[in-house]
């Protein structure tokens, strides 16, 4: 028995969007549409760079997901700190829309903050060239 080999190939894509703190503002708890993705999209990787460090009173997360699940890719990642936070790849095949964050402040509203969110992905059934 053999494989039949693909050679199509395409390169990895990536989106990149700054997050201010007052693009949260009001909306602790609350799934955000961030970076919306195409059919057949699967994240292979990312990441939360924390630029500035949101600071509400006592503790500052932020989850990465979908409409399905809100922290399928990132859960209570910690951006009351400057550092970088890894996504999660799970292999999940989204059927479009958007990706979402979700941020929850506990003490007083931030008035500093800003988060990179970096999303890499690649699109079932896409080819951008073949190799043989």
């Amino acid at each position: 028995m053999a494989i039949t080999k693909d050679f199509n190939r395409q390169c990895v894509m990536s989106a990149l969007l700054t997050i201010n703190f007052g693009d949260l503002a009001g909306t602790s708890g609350t799934d955000v549409g961030a970076v919306s993705l195409p059919p057949n999209a699967i994240v292979t990787g990312g990441a939360v760079v924390v630029k500035t460090a949101f600071n509400s009173a006592t503790s500052d997360v932020i989850d990465v997901g979908d409409a399905v699940s809100q922290n399928r890719y990132l859960n209570d990642g910690n951006i009351h700190a400057t550092g970088i936070v890894a996504l999660v790849p799970t292999g999940f095949v989204h059927t479009g829309g958007d990706l979402t964050v979700r941020w929850v402040g506990v003490g007083a509203v931030p008035t500093a903050g800003q988060v990179q969110l970096r999303v890499d992905y690649i699109q079932v059934g896409r080819s951008e060239f073949t190799r043989d």
